[in-house]
């Protein structure tokens, strides 16, 4: 299709004399700073540039050149993405000798927080941030001013970028050590003249992050402002990987209470079901105790070694509010010689309930002694219990006939329901250890023993509810 002169979507060679990019630095603009530098935004190749200069009156002063140079010695080897990029060291006419960097399209962090970004956001500066000081660590530079002002949030994507260096320290540079700092977020050796190390950095960063998130890493913050640098964590990775232990943590709190709500759920839309449907009675005998080996019982057992976990809390203010009605049945084994799948299924029915109240008595005894104090804690063992009991079902029900399980499951659902509600009146009972830490009343030590039980038992939980999950698809 033939186009016209005028059609400007036709393909065609742009002429070299209306592209004009040029090589010299152009477009100055005076930014805001403080101290013996100067600072520029100008353009060149087209791409915008911050130029580092020193005001006209330190420019003869060779300690203040020193200076410049020593910032630009150590940036040009930082290549991160969380730290503002440094391209050259040159002699502009409109500035003199000065450093060529990035030029960061974004606003200071104490301008960021005043924008109320959510708690997301906060948390990815925090770990970009000490990201950023994790690897300066490893290049042995310790920025020794970290502040807010010297932080860059980018408009695009709330990213970090850290600048100023001019205050830095390496082992190449160790001469030109300068005991400069900002007071407000000056360590306690910075304050006293001793040396500094990384973890000089670590403590002003406990400082912003107690300006982030001042209400989510109480335990991360105090440690990190330790007067005493040796309590400090050791590295900005330590701080990280602190940070991300207690993030995790909390993220399980919401997932095992919607796991019990799921099993609870379950357990009504069993219920539902089972009555929508009309099933012929079946008759249950008076069934004797008969003993069988063990190794034909398909009863779950529950030695020492199986029970739940029980806390030592035994010094703890508490007193039992409720207590649950615990059934202490001997279970009640079928004789495995039976020949009859009716006899079969009737000895399975007579005896599912005290089969089930075994599982669930250890759980009882912790209620009852007041070993379980928190909510986390009832949560997570309570989810345990039930697991095991509707795995113990679907086993009981695998070893039927198809033609019987159903029936089965009519039968032992009013027990499942029963054990599942009978609970209902402790969710109040018991605070969340949580909640009492991030309110100053737990101490750091108590709080970390607890989250790493918690940790245990929430991967115990998952463990059995993917047995259930493998348990309920046999013979459907």
């Amino acid at each position: 299709m033939p186009s016209s002169d005028n059609d400007i979507s036709s393909s065609g060679k742009v002429a070299a004399q209306n592209i004009r990019v040029s090589d010299k630095f152009t477009d100055f603009a005076e930014l805001p700073s403080k101290g013996h530098c100067r600072l520029m935004k100008a353009q060149r190749y087209g791409i915008w540039n911050v130029l580092k200069g020193l005001k006209p009156e330190y420019t003869a002063d060779k300690q203040f050149v020193q200076m410049l140079t020593k910032e630009y010695t150590l940036m040009v080897g930082l290549n991160h993405p969380n730290i503002v990029r440094t391209y050259g060291h040159e002699n502009v006419p409109e500035l003199g000798e000065c450093i060529i960097m990035e030029y960061v399209d974004g606003r200071t962090l104490a301008d960021f927080v005043r924008e109320n970004p959510t708690s997301a956001q906060r948390r990815q500066v925090a770990k970009e941030l000490l990201n950023a000081l994790a690897y300066c660590h490893k290049k042995q530079i310790v920025h020794q001013d970290l502040k807010p002002s010297n932080i860059l949030i980018t408009h695009d994507g709330d990213h970090v970028k850290i600048i100023d260096f001019g205050l830095s320290d390496s082992h190449e540079w160790a001469i030109l050590k300068e005991p400069a700092y900002t007071k407000a977020y000056a360590a306690p050796e910075q304050l006293a003249g001793e040396e500094v190390d990384n973890r000089t950095d670590i403590y002003a960063f406990g400082i912003i992050l107690r300006q982030l998130l001042p209400k989510r890493y109480g335990r991360v913050i105090r440690k990190c402002l330790q007067p005493q640098r040796e309590k400090r964590y050791s590295s900005a990775e330590a701080v990280l990987n602190d940070i991300k232990r207690t993030d995790s943590r909390r993220k399980w709190i919401p997932i095992v209470a919607i796991v019990f709500v799921i099993l609870i759920g379950l357990a009504i839309f069993i219920g539902r079901q089972l009555v929508q449907k009309e099933e012929p009675a079946v008759m249950i005998p008076d069934t004797p105790a008969i003993e069988h080996s063990d190794k034909d019982s398909l009863s779950v057992e529950h030695n020492d070694k199986d029970s739940l976990p029980v806390e030592n809390l035994a010094t703890k203010d508490f007193k039992q509010q409720t207590k649950p009605n615990v059934v202490e049945k001997p279970v009640v084994q079928e004789n495995v010689a039976t020949n009859s799948d009716d006899e079969l299924l009737n000895l399975y029915i007579a005896n599912i309930k005290s089969e089930l109240d075994s599982i669930q008595k250890p759980f009882d005894e912790e209620i009852e002694s007041g070993a379980i104090v928190y909510s986390e804690t009832f949560f997570v063992h309570r989810a345990i219990t039930l697991y095991k009991i509707l795995i113990h079902i679907e086993q009981r029900r695998q070893k039927l006939p198809r033609d019987k399980q159903k029936i089965f499951r009519q039968h032992v659902n009013d027990s499942w329901f029963d054990m599942v509600k009978s609970y209902d009146e402790y969710d109040s009972v018991y605070k969340s250890y949580y909640s009492l830490h991030s309110e100053g009343k737990m101490s750091d030590e108590e709080y970390d023993k607890l989250n790493e039980e918690f940790d245990t038992e929430t991967s115990e939980m998952l463990r059995l509810g993917h047995l259930y999950a493998k348990e309920s698809r046999k013979n459907h």
